[in-house]
């Protein structure tokens, strides 16, 4: 799934705000528990069933993958691809 023309500017604004790290573990999924669970993080769903917005972010997600699932495939770019042509639909 691809944001068509956004996916330029997303994958300029990941470069510039995101950051990725990790921690080598055994068991790595017991680290994504361990932080969820005093943390708010909202659009972590999985292991996160406390948060209050849980409910509501499952069905949005569903109904949004659904959705996605039934528009065409278009090229992705990817980060620091080409800007994607305009994809007549």
């Amino acid at each position: 799934m691809t944001f068509v023309e956004g996916e330029q500017a997303l994958s300029d604004w990941m470069a510039t705000n995101a950051y990725v790290s990790w921690v080598v573990r055994d068991v790595p999924w017991q680290l994504e528990d361990e932080l969820n669970a005093p943390l708010d993080l909202p659009l972590n769903l999985h292991g996160n069933a406390h948060n209050r917005f849980h409910p509501l972010l499952t069905q949005a997600r569903a109904r949004c993958v659904s959705r996605a699932r039934e528009l065409p495939v278009v090229p992705n770019p990817g980060s620091g691809g080409a800007r994607s042509q305009p994809v007549i639909v």
